[in-house]
């Protein structure tokens, strides 16, 4: 069985391997080439593009770090779906949205070939011992086919079939949230630790044999914290990412998460300056504003009332206000922004430690800066009602 795999990322390249290992004739590809040259090294081939891959595997597999990577290999003119056999079945791995694997799973049926979203949970240690847990939605017949040959069980230990199309991503996106709360949760757990004077070692021995214990814990204090390093497994960025995912998928839901919500902003404040390091360094992350804290006081909110000034200019120049606010919210600046309805201008609640700090940022606004809106700052003491 030939088997092309796209995707030879820190997760990708142990899974490719171990289809090697396993048997199959696999054919990497990756846009590093220096990857496709390590893969050859160690066994597989590589120097097909993905038309080429479409028209002449059995099976080609995706794993890959953003959707946008996704739905380029899949739907661009020379990617996979417009130039799959008839019968190709193509799996994807990735985390993206389950609207995404939905449509992925549709546009394969119009191509005759056969779609499975299967996304993969363990990290790099499971991959490379070919271990992970594997989630795959779809038809049950080609799901079926696939453990039939073996290309799962190569790959990892745990596999299941979850349901139709989309439900792989799904059961990711939920095992991601809770990655993502258990970080957290152990980023201040261990920040409370070291205030309380508490040596870290024996901190993590009483936690690992608790009630507290979890397998995210384990990994982010053993691999890790007790190691002072946090080159990337999985980093930062990417778990913010998957819970950007989780939060597109709960509003379509209409499923609130307190919890997720609150952990997914923190991922984003954290990912402009900490997203390269492993998930794990959301306790560097903690620990560096623990001490900004100490040194320069809690952050404190202020409310911008931007009252409208020239309302053609508003419209004109909205998009770009609006992006300016994404790069504030990216950087942690940003609580909250909205407009009045009946038009009278809009209200953006910024984090700072002061005025000043505010005013140089409120200046930097196209509104203001276009002459669009004028503008009236309050230093704003927020109660949260769920607090």
């Amino acid at each position: 069985m030939k088997i092309g795999f796209i995707g030879l990322g820190n997760i990708g390249m142990p899974m490719a391997l171990q289809l090697v290992k396993a048997g199959f004739e696999v054919y990497g590809k990756n846009r590093s080439p220096g990857k496709e040259q390590t893969f050859i090294e160690r066994g597989g081939k590589a120097g097909l593009s993905l038309g080429q891959l479409a028209a002449e595997m059995d099976i080609v597999i995706t794993c890959l770090p953003m959707p946008a990577d996704v739905e380029e290999v899949y739907l661009a003119e020379s990617g996979l779906l417009a130039n799959a056999r008839e019968g190709l079945i193509v799996i994807d791995c990735s985390t993206v949205s389950t609207a995404l694997s939905r449509r992925l799973f549709e546009r394969s049926e119009e191509a005759r070939a056969k779609f499975l979203d299967a996304p993969v949970s363990g990290g790099t240690a499971a991959a490379e011992n070919g271990t992970l847990s594997i989630m795959v939605g779809g038809r049950r017949d080609v799901f079926d086919r696939v453990s039939a040959a073996g290309v799962f069980d190569a790959m990892g230990k745990n596999i299941y079939y979850v349901g139709e199309a989309g439900s792989g991503s799904a059961v990711k996106l939920i095992n991601q949230l809770m990655v993502g709360i258990h970080t957290q949760a152990f980023s201040e757990a261990f920040a409370l630790g070291r205030a309380s004077n508490l040596d870290p070692d024996t901190l993590f021995t009483i936690l690992n044999s608790s009630l507290a214990q979890s397998k995210i814990m384990e990994r982010h204090y053993t691999l890790y914290m007790a190691k002072d390093s946090y080159d990337p497994g999985f980093a930062i960025k990417l778990l913010s990412k998957d819970l950007n995912l989780v939060a597109e998928t709960a509003a379509a839901s209409n499923v609130r998460l307190p919890v997720g919500g609150r952990v997914q902003s923190l991922l984003g404040r954290a990912e402009g300056e900490y997203g390269a390091l492993d998930m794990s360094g959301m306790a560097v992350y903690q620990a560096d504003g623990d001490r900004r804290l100490r040194e320069e006081g809690a952050l404190k909110h202020f409310a911008v009332f931007l009252p409208m000034l020239d309302a053609e200019k508003s419209a004109l120049y909205r998009e770009e206000h609006l992006r300016f606010l994404d790069e504030r919210r990216a950087a942690g600046m940003l609580h909250a922004n909205g407009r009045f309805v009946d038009g009278a201008g809009g209200l953006v609640i910024y984090r700072a430690s002061s005025y000043d700090e505010v005013e140089r940022w409120v200046r930097q606004d196209p509104y203001i800066v276009k002459g669009a809106r004028r503008y009236e700052i309050h230093e704003w003491d927020i109660v949260l009602a769920d607090r």
